[in-house]
């Protein structure tokens, strides 16, 4: 994956987006992350969705439980909304859906277990008489699991 080329850039630029750094243990592991102070990080904390593969979340489950963990940390954080849209749409969502700001807070999606793809490119690519609702149904049930830190390894 591209991960793995780029040294994780792809998980830096989430975590800068929430406004989260990793932080590595004493061999230099990185098993946890923390909120950077609103006073040092200059911006407001950016809400974002994570879409993974299939293989990604085979290789990197442990990053994924990270990125979830952040995302919700930045939720759950006592501050101004207007200074941190996680938040903020989060309780949008909790309010609207009646469910915990906690389970709102979800931002972190991939295939299920043993699955790979959404195969919406193959049924455009097979001319297949699929309109869009269709397709937009497909994807959402091939890459609507979400990962919660709260079940780590679980997709639901």
């Amino acid at each position: 994956t591209d991960n793995i080329k780029t040294y994780g850039e792809s998980l830096a630029q989430v975590l800068a987006l929430v406004g989260a750094r990793p932080v590595p243990d004493s061999l230099g592991r990185v098993n946890k992350v923390e909120l950077i102070p609103l006073e040092e990080l200059g911006r407001p904390r950016i809400d974002v969705v994570c879409n993974c593969s299939g293989v990604f979340r085979d290789l990197f489950i442990n990053q994924m439980n990270l990125l979830d963990r952040a995302i919700k940390m930045a939720a759950e954080a006592d501050e101004p909304v207007e200074q941190n849209y996680v938040r903020k749409h989060a309780l949008e969502q909790a309010e609207e859906f009646n469910i915990s700001l906690r389970e709102a807070s979800t931002r972190v999606f991939s295939n299920a277990a043993g699955s790979y793809s959404a195969n919406v490119g193959l049924a455009i690519e097979n001319g297949s008489n699929i309109d869009e609702q269709q397709l937009q149904e497909q994807f959402t049930s091939r890459k609507g699991f979400a990962l919660s830190s709260n079940s780590p390894g679980v997709l639901k």
